[in-house]
């Protein structure tokens, strides 16, 4: 999956997910909050790794191989 189309199907989940959805999205994002590359900023959340906004990053329709540092389990 190309990353312009993964970016735009994360970004149209984020703004209408399913329950399961969003529990999965609370998983990865609790994994991203402990992650030595997580980046907490005044203007954004991100990955320093990969650069992507971590709120939007957990719905990425790519699954578990979303993560750079392979750290999603489902």
């Amino acid at each position: 999956m190309n990353k312009v189309k993964e970016i735009i199907l994360s970004y149209a989940t984020y703004l209408n997910p399913s329950e399961d959805q969003k529990i999965i999205a609370e998983k990865r994002l609790t994994i991203c909050f402990d992650c030595e590359h997580w980046v907490q900023s005044p203007i954004r959340d991100y990955c320093d790794v990969c650069g992507c906004t971590t709120g939007v990053k957990v719905f990425s329709p790519k699954g578990t191989e979303a993560c750079p540092k392979s750290k999603w389990l489902e």
